[in-house]
């Protein structure tokens, strides 16, 4: 008869978060370059109204300015951002090192489980056939015994 774990729909589970914990790291990686890009494209785009500013002369120099604060802002909220998603990074990281522990745990007494099972069925087969070979040895003992009357009844 096969082993079969009884933890196995627990070890699974554990298995799909250590998936789910590193398809939530890609995805924050995905976040962290989109938001790099961002980031550097806002950049530009407040260079090129900077040096538009400079090109006029300064002449719409208070609409300038509020667009330049607005895009200030915005390039603070993207690093803000960009904090944010290196810190659930950092945090999804430290998860998933929890979550493969906790799988490898469990992947270690399941292996354990599964030596102590296979040597206790060695065990087991090696007792039938022990008692297999006694009773086989005990039957010839009776059958030469019973062989052994019938040849001494005859003398008679």
């Amino acid at each position: 008869m096969p082993f079969k774990f009884k933890l196995e729909k627990i070890l699974k589970m554990r298995h799909e978060a250590v998936q789910e914990m590193l398809a939530k790291i890609q995805q924050i990686e995905k976040d962290i370059n989109e938001t790099r890009l961002d980031i550097k494209v806002k950049h530009v785009e407040i260079k090129s109204n900077q040096d538009e500013m400079v090109e006029t002369n300064y002449q719409f120099a208070e609409e300038y300015l509020r667009i330049l604060k607005k895009l200030q802002k915005e390039f603070e909220k993207l690093h803000e951002k960009l904090a944010s998603l290196r810190e659930d990074r950092k945090q999804a990281q430290i998860d998933l090192v929890d979550a493969r522990m906790k799988a490898e745990a469990l992947e270690k007494l399941k292996e354990k489980q599964a030596e102590e099972y296979y040597e206790e069925m060695n065990r087991i087969d090696q007792l039938e056939t022990d008692e297999k070979v006694s009773l086989k040895f005990a039957t010839e003992m009776l059958k030469k015994q019973q062989e052994e009357e019938e040849d001494d009844e005859d003398w008679f």
